[in-house]
């Protein structure tokens, strides 16, 4: 399944087209009743997207990718169709996948039916984590360089792990208003950060050679690739922090 950020891009991408291309695009894989306007194309592709079952949404995505020199024609000038392009694959990185001969293959085989940072999103805009607002914003500045032209694979982990540190740190700072916690900790520190949630019961042993594994991968220079392509290499650091993220939020239940 393809998340919230790609489904905006691809009707980005698709709003370069004709109305007509995209309605008969969108009916030939079920889509019933398209019924697009020039006037709000934008807003009502993303609205069919949004609305429509995954299998048919990524039948669409794959008859895009295969008829990319098709639909490059219709676009005038060439650039816009090739940062949309670019900015669309890059997304679907981002959820798994990569294109290969104009092919969607899935890269990530442990994809769920609902993307991890969506999910992680959601539940973040409701929960109690003070710095809620900022982890978030950690979270789509990751997605952002990471979909730059060209991309900053560097700053995109970085932006990962300050995500996964600012709610470790709310997470102890929750246990610690509690009074009756034990021991303390410096919130510059990940060790001490670690420490005090397992010594206060938050996480296991395990747990937190997890959490000290993600961090280390997601500093500067351990990430470097080993036969391993640099998108793919930061796409699963990426996935770690936010995934540790998940772990931690449902875990203490802020």
């Amino acid at each position: 399944m393809i998340g919230s950020r790609t489904l905006h891009s691809l009707a980005q991408f698709l709003e370069l087209q004709p109305v007509q291309n995209t309605e008969v695009l969108f009916g030939k894989h079920g889509v019933p009743n398209p019924g697009l306007y020039q006037a709000q194309l934008l807003r009502g592709i993303l609205g069919l997207l949004q609305s429509s079952p995954q299998d048919k949404v990524m039948r669409i995505v794959a008859e895009v990718i295969a008829t990319s020199g098709d639909l490059r024609v219709k676009v005038n000038p060439k650039y816009r169709f090739d940062e949309r392009e670019l900015d669309f694959k890059q997304c679907l990185v981002l959820d798994g996948y990569a294109v290969d001969n104009k092919r969607l293959i899935q890269t990530d085989p442990s994809l769920s039916d609902s993307p991890v940072e969506d999910d992680l999103i959601a539940a973040l805009k409701v929960c109690g984590a003070p710095r809620h607002e900022d982890i978030i914003t950690k979270i789509n500045d990751s997605a952002a360089a990471f979909r730059a032209a060209p991309p900053d694979y560097n700053a995109a982990l970085t932006n990962a792990r300050v995500a996964l540190e600012t709610l470790a740190v709310d997470v102890a700072d929750d246990i610690a208003s509690r009074g009756n916690a034990h021991g303390s900790y410096n919130p510059a520190k990940w060790g001490e950060v670690l420490a005090y949630l397992r010594i206060n019961g938050e996480i296991s042993v395990e747990g937190e050679r997890g959490l000290a594994g993600v961090f280390g991968f997601l500093s500067p220079g351990a990430h470097r690739p080993v036969g391993i392509p640099e998108d793919q290499m930061t796409r699963l650091g990426r996935s770690f922090a936010l995934n540790m993220c998940w772990f931690l939020l449902k875990n203490h239940g802020v």
